[in-house]
């Protein structure tokens, strides 16, 4: 492999990652939209620039954990909603927001994640039988 094709190898995966969290920071536009209930296009007349459009399927707006990790796309949609969610609550909310999976048992797969999450990071625990933010036994 050449210089140049390791600097380009390093640009694209800056981008990839600029990317993901230009849809964080929209999903989270999205969101503080919907918290002020004020319209898209209220917003926008105040932006410098246009936002992407939004559709609000529940509390979830689509494409919210659209490039998310699993873990990610967890802490976003618990921190929305505020309280212990079940396994397949998040899942639902998760397809629902654009995460996207090929998974034959989302369900499932999003449990072993959780599972082996809350044992090595922390970050998402076990509240009963449902699943929240640590953050919130910390308050």
């Amino acid at each position: 492999m050449s210089d140049n094709d390791a600097r380009m190898d390093v640009y694209r995966t800056v981008l990839k990652d600029l990317e993901r969290r230009k849809r964080v920071i929209n999903a989270a536009i999205a969101g503080v939209t919907a918290l002020l209930g004020e319209s898209e296009a209220e917003l926008q007349a105040c932006l410098p620039a246009p936002l992407p459009t939004t559709q609000v399927s529940g509390d979830v707006a689509s494409g919210s954990f659209a490039g998310l990790t699993l873990t990610e796309a967890a802490q976003a949609y618990l921190d929305m909603v505020k309280e212990p969610q079940s396994t397949g609550e998040i899942a639902e909310a998760l397809v629902k927001g654009g995460y996207d999976t090929e998974s034959r048992n989302f369900r499932n797969t999003v449990r072993s994640v959780l599972d082996r999450h809350a044992k090595t990071v922390g970050e998402i625990v076990k509240v009963h039988k449902n699943w929240g933010l640590a953050e919130w036994s910390r308050d």
